[in-house]
């Protein structure tokens, strides 16, 4: 709704016994029955006009920003404001303006995303993902620069769990009106219908970083999510006897895919303690066979990352028939990055009989060899690509490229070499 300057007047007070007019600060004439008389800020700044509604003499929702300005020290469901205290809020209103503080009334969290998104590298996978978690979980946003893909038709459940999803998105919502409340209540629905913490977390790597990105460009003052956790139960997955179990499965594919050095390439890099989506992206570019290393790019914890190259993947990757441009494990048939590789490891697993096998679980099958060949824990996050060795120890920074050096001297040791070399058979 409009406001109309003719239902307000100048604010004034008593002090002294003197009645006191406050500047650019107007009250409304008519007076709520609950929430008492309207307080409007209206000035002039550089030839343009701000006008703000900054709350009411009887009731008010607490704020952040009420309470660092009018100095409350514990939440109150109701704050009255006096003529005085308004002026407060008016010469901090001023204030963010002067400071460069965007208006945020006229935007909502979808256009705040959208402009977010702009700023994003979209050759990244993760910048998708997080276009896809922001439209199933919070709001609305039409990113056209992801791939189409053929998905399955939503189960009946899926639909229903979506029509709640959709009932509690806040994307419409201004942004300035967006409480820490209202994200909670996403992550409590979301847990209400049985979703991992891993997935609820999503939510919050989304909007973290997006609330940030509003706090730096001045659209907000604060960011709303900065005192929400997910705590995600531990998922380390302990493997007995992961030396045997190294050796078997490196034996595996090399067995399997002896004549096919495409697949022998994707699965032996398993074994560097890369992630599936690492290696799908993995450039010919970026692979130095003079100086036996290769760099990721595109890592989960957005950074450029160095490893060295492993003796037991330089033969497979040679023999691959391709023009060594782009992608290394690209589709023969499109030229494409290749996204499902479920049939290849289904025919693994069976030839192994191990079910339990996937391009994930060799990560946890190569630390734990290492584990047990006593390397240091600070090594196998490096060899994993962790940016933050957290619990391990947070002061420590970590050097992958040295860690897979380290890495790789150990897998010599549980292969004792010669079941790197093929030629000896």
């Amino acid at each position: 709704m409009a406001i109309k300057l003719s239902d307000f007047r100048k604010c004034t007070y008593k002090a002294g016994g003197k009645v006191i007019e406050v500047p650019n600060l107007y009250e409304s004439i008519k007076i709520d029955k609950q929430k008492g008389r309207k307080y409007l800020a209206r000035f002039r700044l550089d030839e343009k006009i701000y006008t703000k509604v900054l709350g009411y003499s009887k009731k008010n929702k607490h704020t952040k920003q009420l309470q660092e300005v009018l100095g409350y020290t514990e939440t109150h469901n109701n704050i009255t404001i006096s003529p005085k205290e308004a002026g407060k809020l008016l010469d901090a209103y001023k204030a963010d303006v002067e400071a460069g503080y965007t208006s945020s009334s006229t935007i909502t969290l979808n256009k705040l995303f959208e402009l977010y998104f702009e700023t994003l590298d979209t050759s990244k996978q993760w910048t998708h993902k997080k276009a896809y978690i922001y439209n199933h979980y919070i709001g609305t946003f039409k990113d056209d620069k992801t791939p189409k893909k053929i998905t399955r038709k939503p189960t009946e459940e899926e639909q229903e769990k979506q029509k709640i999803f959709d009932k509690n998105k806040i994307g419409k919502k201004k942004i300035e009106k967006i409480r820490e409340m209202d994200i909670q209540n996403i992550l409590n629905k979301m847990a209400e219908k049985e979703l991992s913490p891993r997935t609820r977390k999503s939510v919050l790597e989304v909007l973290n970083p997006l609330f940030r990105f509003a706090v730096t460009n001045k659209y907000l003052r604060d960011n709303p999510v900065i005192g929400i956790t997910v705590k995600i139960p531990s998922q380390k997955k302990i493997v007995t006897n992961a030396t045997d179990l190294f050796k078997k499965v490196y034996a595996g594919i090399n067995a399997y895919y002896h004549d096919n050095p495409y697949y022998r390439a994707l699965f032996l890099f398993g074994f560097t303690g890369r992630r599936k989506g690492e290696i799908l992206n993995l450039k010919w570019e970026n692979i130095s066979f003079e100086h036996n290393y290769y760099w990721i790019e595109d890592t989960k914890t957005d950074d450029q990352q160095k490893y060295e190259l492993p003796p037991y993947l330089i033969e497979p990757l040679q023999a691959i028939k391709d023009d060594r441009k782009g992608l290394v494990f690209k589709s023969p048939v499109t030229g494409k990055k290749i996204v499902n590789i479920d049939r290849q490891m289904r025919q693994l697993k069976k030839f192994l009989e191990l079910d339990t096998l996937s391009m994930h679980y060799m990560r946890n099958i190569l630390v734990s060899a290492l584990a047990e060949q006593q390397v240091e824990a600070i090594t196998l996050s490096g060899i994993l690509g962790h940016k933050d060795p957290n619990t391990i120890n947070k002061y420590l920074s970590i050097n992958h490229y040295k860690s897979s050096q380290i890495g790789l001297n150990k897998v010599d040791d549980i292969l004792d070499v010669e079941v790197v070399d093929d030629d000896d058979d």
